[in-house]
């Protein structure tokens, strides 16, 4: 097992590290370890996060990877995608997921908290943990069913502003700072004082003032408001933080560093927790970051080999921002946007080089490099951790991957693993590929699939020119339309149309990209060209040759207009009119 831990009674599994409400999704906090938002006078306010969620772009559901239980969401269960698919947002599945803030995914499951509060989950549902009162798969979205509701749902979860995904249970954060929770239930995740699995959300007992949540595999966390930490579900490597080794199906409070059961310290001043395979982190208000739980291959990061059941704190950290957990490793962003890692590293989900376990944080080494790096991973603001991989989101709106790769959960159209990072692919790509995933806002991991969400935003503009200005009546006359996408992101299925001018009759088009329907030759009508994706920065161009009938001491008026499937905001510039004078 190449020291990989077990959990009891199935298979290694990865982290869950929860996922942030929206505030977090465009800023420079972690949604692979959810945490609150920053407020700018400096606090952790759970109440401005809630605000906060509402007021966040969404965008579009990504998923690529493994997908043999529907946990894409593109409609298939086909075994695997190894660049980006879009998660079906209704028929037919072309149709996007949209509107989504967050995401997060367990073994083979996924879950999307949408702009509206909303929570939206498929794949997997062998233990309920779809939360739409059935056990039965989806390859599509399903809208999670309200507390106490029975299948077929007509009352339906909301105002949610956090959900977070365990290996096969769901746990979500109220607008109220109360939890609630769903799936399975057997070393009592859901919180709610008992065992039995559960379709639909149950409320977590006696949680209020919450404002943070993270899922592990078999336990869940909360960090409140005042900074203290509640934690519940399997203990069996002391992952709860009590200073036992006993399971728990209700919140119990976790220790301060150093102390023992029963203890009368606790852990304070926390403002985001995130859950492993069985370890947990969290991230104090002064940057440093505390862990507890199992400790086999070092992901506690304290420098040894030996569990815990309080915490102890991580070795070096200083100024982090955002926390993350994999199965049996841990990631951190500090201040320096340089991602660190420690933990098992089997398949290089250290991203150092190698395939050496670490007792400490390491530096993830820069794409292209080889150990031992002499530059790393930088402008890191989103970290998450899966079963053998890792993920980073970057303030360019870019990811990258690294680690195994089996199941194409790198993204980057192989199934070859890597110990440095790897650059995700856009949309629709293959390897090797030549454009690259941009526009994210959010990023989560399943055991071998990962999920983004994509905010998608062109900024097109056209202009036009005319050969020869003027023209003379039964001259040719060429039109050079040139395209150029000035947005963030690329823009996708980029058309063209331009609408002859009646005094002119038809001749040619030709266009440098794509192809163009045009009308037959001698008529007045409508060209319209399919220029395919326009990559941030970039141009393409058509030319349309018509012949002038226009008189002498007239104005020929040609106006075309760019349009494409990504949202434009600014389209001021996507149409463009030239006048030729007829001499």
């Amino acid at each position: 097992m190449s020291g990989r831990l077990l959990l009891p009674g199935r298979s290694t599994r990865k982290r869950a590290a929860a996922i942030g409400a929206a505030a977090l999704l465009w800023s420079g906090l972690a949604p692979a370890a959810w945490q609150t938002a920053q407020a700018e006078d400096g606090r952790t306010d759970g109440v401005r996060a809630a605000a906060d969620a509402r007021a966040a772009e969404p965008g579009i559901g990504l998923g690529w990877g493994s997908n043999g239980a529907g946990q894409l969401g593109d409609g298939t269960t086909t075994l695997r995608s190894t660049t980006p698919v879009r998660i079906c947002g209704g028929a037919p599945c072309p149709t996007p997921f949209d509107d989504v803030i967050a995401v997060d995914a367990g073994i083979a499951h996924s879950v999307a908290l949408r702009a509206d509060g909303t929570v939206w989950a498929w794949g997997s549902n062998s233990r309920g943990q779809l939360g739409n009162g059935t056990t039965t798969n989806s390859t599509t979205p399903v809208q999670v069913c309200a507390v106490g509701a029975t299948a077929p749902c007509t009352d339906f979860l909301t105002g949610i502003t956090a959900v977070a995904a365990g290996a096969t249970h769901v746990v979500a954060l109220r607008g109220n700072g109360t939890v609630v929770a769903w799936g399975a239930n057997g070393s009592g995740q859901l919180g709610n004082g008992t065992n039995a699995d559960s379709s639909v959300p149950v409320q977590v007992s006696g949680l209020t003032n919450v404002s943070a949540i993270a899922a592990g595999d078999l336990h869940s966390l909360a960090a409140l408001t005042n900074g203290f930490v509640r934690a519940w579900g399997n203990n069996s490597t002391g992952q709860l933080g009590n200073g036992t080794a006993t399971n728990s199906n209700v919140p119990v409070e976790v220790c301060a560093v150093g102390a023992t059961a029963p203890c009368t310290d606790f852990l304070a001043g926390v403002t985001a927790v995130a859950g492993g395979g069985a370890h947990s982190l969290a991230l104090r208000t002064d940057g440093t970051v505390r862990s507890w739980g199992g400790n086999g291959a070092g992901q506690l990061g304290n420098g040894t080999n030996a569990n815990s059941s309080v915490p102890v704190q991580v070795s070096g950290l200083t100024g982090v921002k955002s926390v993350a957990a994999g199965v049996i490793h841990s990631l951190a962003v500090p201040a320096d946007g340089i991602a660190r890692t420690w933990g098992d590293n089997s398949s290089g989900q250290l991203g150092n080089g190698t395939t050496t376990s670490s007792k400490v944080p390491v530096r993830v080494c820069a794409p292209g490099t080889t150990a031992p790096c002499a530059s790393f991973l930088t402008g890191v603001k989103d970290v998450s951790g899966g079963l053998l991989h890792s993920v980073s989101l970057h303030t360019d709106g870019t990811v990258r991957a690294w680690g195994s790769n089996g199941s194409g959960q790198l993204g980057n159209g192989t199934t070859t693993g890597s110990t440095v990072p790897v650059r995700v692919c856009a949309l629709g790509q293959t390897a090797p590929c030549t454009r690259f995933l941009d526009g994210v806002g959010a990023i989560g991991t399943g055991d071998n699939h990962t999920l983004a969400v994509k905010r998608p935003s062109a900024d097109l503009a056209i202009a036009i020119k005319s050969a020869p200005n003027p023209v003379a009546h039964d001259q040719n006359l060429t039109y050079t339309l040139t395209v150029k996408n000035n947005g963030p992101t690329a823009a996708e299925d980029v058309r063209l149309d331009d609408t002859l001018p009646a005094d002119g009759e038809f001749v040619s088009a030709i266009s440098t990209h794509g192809s163009c329907v045009v009308p037959p030759s001698g008529s007045t009508d409508t060209v319209t060209c399919a220029l395919g994706d326009l990559a941030a920065n970039t141009s393409k161009a058509a030319q349309i040759v018509i012949t002038v009938r226009a008189n002498a001491g007239t104005t020929v008026v040609n106006t075309a207009k760019v349009s494409s499937d990504t949202p434009d905001p600014n389209q001021i510039n996507n149409t463009a009119t030239v006048r030729t004078r007829v001499s």
